[in-house]
């Protein structure tokens, strides 16, 4: 090690608390950027596993092949498997001759070929896999459902045929599960032998029964199926299926993209996957944008303190390239501590994380198909990701480093000497505007020379300062505006939802309000008025008048109003919520059929009015009378208010209108009739679980004609933990990189002071007090935060206005959180004054004479 390098490592160990405050930025910087990228291959890695777990290894199936094919597919080098299955809808049907209820008895069948099994059992199983059409494998819970317990050996009868339904004349085939208006058509008995039994495999969870195919067998060409398995499945996998497809002259084909997208094969995938990826290169570019400003502060603040023996060392013959080399090399020895630190912590961060975030999706349902997984999502190490992390890190360290290297190699030996490269200010610039030391005297006069006499280092201060508050205040801004526009974060008040027949509510809500385990009981109908046509689901469009956008104001005038929500509300309530807006309460129980619509699109502590006065006395309504709800009137616009479960019905983003039942009803009655209307109610409880099953005995015991209970908790958990992960990534994020400010903050500050000692000394030596000391540098605090502040909000409303221009399809309001930038401000101040408090504390012991003799700190 030469001698530069060795008083770079001197002055580090020298230096021990800036060093470690800034080896903890790489440190932290590091543990971000692997969270981010671990954290994606992960995810990505485990809902390829998932895909697997619901649909078996098949990237491709293709319909309708000639055996020709089949076997051209069989012989290609780019192909693991193939399985074929036999879709003759007439040979689907299944039915045991046992006297059990047609529910149990009847089932599917699936005809299918070796490969097929490889590709697409994926549960736990007895046995070995079917190898002609005389071998079977049966699902458990069939077996048990007929009361047959049949090992793998034994063999099975059972009648062959299909399912279906018929209307109007036409036949339908059946599958899935039973149903009461279907019928069985009868055509062979089979026996099989069962060689293999299946516990609950999800790829094939609408077939009971897995026959094996004979070998050199194929179906029909208009009944073969084939799914296929690469063998090496990667980026590149589009390309290759496209080209199987057109080399073997395939027209009917589907690809998983789910599963191809774990294998990072997007092509045709749509924007959604380059939106994703924009915004981890946005997060990336932020990690490295801060982290850069931290530690090319702590190395530009290294570089001013060794200014003095660069210089001797240029005197006795160092070059430019040993001086720039040795800043190179305190970033070398920073990141060589730092980066490995980074990389444990973030991945114990991403592991922490991934396994808690993984473990309640599978719990609460979110993802199906993954029983057979256990815990959460597993953390993938893949040594190309691990050297994107390093380099990405060492980059950082790079650019953080290149403008001190190049001012060091510039170092020359009587500028160092006599420290004229660092405070460079010429008289007519200290001159200070009279309403200063009027305002602040001669402390305040002093504290504004001292920000002018600082030079660089003074604008470093500032501007570590502006940089953390645009960081941070961005960052709230990006948080918040993905939280708007997060339809998933959305809780019903209420933990069920019970449904009955319109003529026995009264009778069902006694029912609901005498149960102990209920704490309240309230009307919650909630209807859907659709504006855009869907012929796949035959939904009938309601007219779309009231849809107009000159019934919206700004902005919103641009939204896509796809629907309106109706909701039907206890009359206490609904009169309440007209009381609270100044509303005539008589007027809406007059025989005249009158909604108010909510008049807030977000639901935030901002208002965003989605509509103006002219959407008052028009109508939520359907052309066709009989069937369809009745015509309403909109007759009020009402505010958003924070706390009425009534604004909690419908998820924010939604344009929805209330009504009274008791005025809702009685014409719904008339419109839909009696054998079609029904009512809802929601009811709020500690014990949801345990009140489904016991409703339904009451309901059962009680003979009511129509019913039905929904655990809406259980329903809501998955939209909870997708809100759950955007906040832990977004809000863990801003934390982390607030750390990261503050630590920038708090090492610019306390390293500008200390290098002041000389400066503090001179100040004591002509006679400053300790009191008008303290006051100067309380007043250099203040006005250096005052300056940042002005700097920095002014730039982070422009930063938030771009990025709401790119959002406003979506956000259509700008709304700066004004409480955040003010809570930002006062932290600010507060960071300062601290780091100047810890940075006195260590000085205050100096005396004049040994401060004004210390060249180094």
């Amino acid at each position: 090690m030469n001698i530069v390098n060795k008083l770079t490592v001197r002055h580090l160990l020298g230096n021990k608390k800036r060093s470690v405050v800034t080896i903890l930025g790489i440190a932290v910087s590091t543990s971000l950027i692997s969270a981010i990228l671990l954290g994606i291959f992960s995810f990505f890695s485990y809902f390829g596993t998932i895909e697997k777990y619901r649909s078996g290894d098949i990237v491709a199936t293709f319909c309708d092949l000639t055996p020709e094919q089949v076997n051209a597919l069989v012989n290609d080098d780019n192909i693991s498997m193939v399985g074929v299955i036999n879709t003759d809808a007439t040979i689907s049907g299944v039915r045991l001759d046992n006297g059990l209820e047609d529910r149990f008895r009847i089932g599917n069948v699936a005809h299918v070929g070796l490969d097929y099994f490889s590709q697409r059992v994926v549960c736990d199983y007895e046995g070995t896999f079917p190898t002609s059409s005389d071998e079977a494998a049966v699902e458990a819970q069939f077996l048990e459902d007929n009361h047959l317990d049949l090992k793998p050996g034994d063999t099975l009868t059972y009648e062959q045929g299909y399912r279906y339904f018929t209307d109007e004349d036409s036949l339908t085939y059946m599958a899935g599960a039973y149903q009461s208006i279907e019928q069985f058509e009868y055509s062979s008995t089979e026996t099989v032998t069962v060689t293999a039994i299946l516990h609950g495999n999800r790829p094939t969870g609408g077939y009971d029964i897995l026959r094996g195919m004979d070998p050199g067998f194929f179906p029909a060409v208009e009944d073969t199926d084939v799914y296929i398995t690469l063998k090496h499945p990667g980026p590149g996998s589009l390309k290759v299926l496209k080209g199987i497809v057109s080399d073997y002259g395939i027209d009917d084909y589907s690809f998983d993209s789910e599963l191809l997208i774990s294998y990072f094969a997007f092509e045709g995938s749509g924007g959604v996957y380059r939106r994703f990826f924009i915004l981890m290169a946005m997060g990336l570019a932020i990690v490295v944008a801060t982290s850069v400003i931290l530690i090319y502060n702590s190395i530009g603040m290294s570089l001013t303190e060794r200014m003095r023996y660069l210089g001797m060392l240029a005197s006795v013959g160092a070059t430019a390239r040993q001086k720039r080399a040795s800043i190179y090399f305190e970033g070398l020895i920073l990141g060589i501590i730092g980066i490995p630190l980074g990389l444990i912590l973030g991945y114990i961060g991403t592991k922490v994380t991934l396994y808690v975030l993984g473990s309640r999706m599978i719990s609460n349902g979110m993802i199906m198909g993954v029983e057979g997984l256990s815990g959460g999502v597993p953390v993938v190490i893949k040594p190309e990701v691990v050297l994107l992390i390093i380099l990405l890190a060492t980059v950082t360290i790079l650019i953080s480093s290149f403008t001190p290297a190049i001012k060091a190699a510039r170092v020359m030996p009587i500028d160092a000497l006599r420290e004229s490269n660092v405070i460079k200010v010429k008289a007519k610039k200290l001159r200070v505007n009279p309403l200063i030391r009027k305002i602040f005297g001669y402390e305040g006069e002093l504290a504004y020379k001292n920000i002018k006499r600082n030079g660089i280092k003074g604008k470093v201060i500032t501007f570590t300062i502006s940089a953390s508050v645009i960081l941070f205040l961005t960052v709230s801004y990006f948080s918040d505006s993905i939280n708007r526009v997060n339809r998933y974060d959305f809780s019903l008040p209420c933990e069920l939802m019970v449904t009955c027949a319109y003529d026995e509510r009264d009778e069902v809500r006694g029912m609901l309000e005498n149960t102990e385990k209920i704490d309240k009981v309230y009307y919650a109908d909630i209807l859907n008025y659709a504006f855009n046509p869907n012929p796949e689901r035959g939904i009938i469009v309601a007219d779309t008048a009231v849809a107009d956008p000159a019934f919206r104001n700004g902005k919103f005038k641009d939204l896509s109003l796809d629907d309106f929500t109706l909701i039907i509300v206890d009359d206490a309530d609904f009169d309440k919520l007209l009381t609270d807006n100044g509303l005539d309460v008589s007027k809406y129980h007059d025989g005249t059929l009158r909604a108010v619509v909510l008049n807030d699109l977000f639901r935030e502590k901002h208002p965003s009015e989605l509509f103006n006065e002219g959407i008052i006395g028009q109508y939520l309504r359907y052309d066709r009378t009989e069937g369809y709800p009745p015509v309403i009137e909109i007759a009020d616009l009402v505010k958003y208010e924070s706390g009425n479960y009534l604004f909690e019905l419908s998820p924010k983003g939604n344009a929805t209108a209330y009504v009274p039942a008791s005025e809702y009803y009685p014409r719904a009655y008339e419109t839909i009739g009696p054998d079609y209307l029904s009512c809802e109610f929601g009811v709020e409880t500690d014990h949801h679980e345990e009140l489904v099953d016991e409703l339904y005995e009451m309901f059962a015991e009680g003979d009511y004609s129509h019913y039905s209970v929904y655990d809406m908790v259980n329903a809501f958990e998955a939209m909870n933990t997708v809100t759950l992960m955007l906040n832990t990534a977004m809000y863990g994020f801003t934390a982390l990189l607030t750390l990261i400010a503050i630590a920038n903050i708090i090492n610019t500050i306390s390293t500008g002071i200390i290098l002041r000692r000389k400066e503090f000394a001179m100040y004591r030596s002509v006679g400053l007090t300790s009191g008008g000391f303290k006051k100067m540098l309380r007043l250099e605090t203040f006005l250096y935060g005052i300056k940042a502040i002005l700097y920095g909000i002014p730039i982070s409303l422009i930063l938030c206005y771009m990025m709401y221009s790119s959002f406003n399809e979506k956000l259509f309001t700008f709304t700066p959180d004004w409480l955040m930038i003010i809570i930002v401000t006062i932290v600010v101040f507060l960071v300062i004054a601290l780091s100047m408090a810890l940075s006195i504390n260590k000085i205050k012991d100096d005396t004049i004479i040994e401060a004004l003799k210390e060249d180094a700190v």
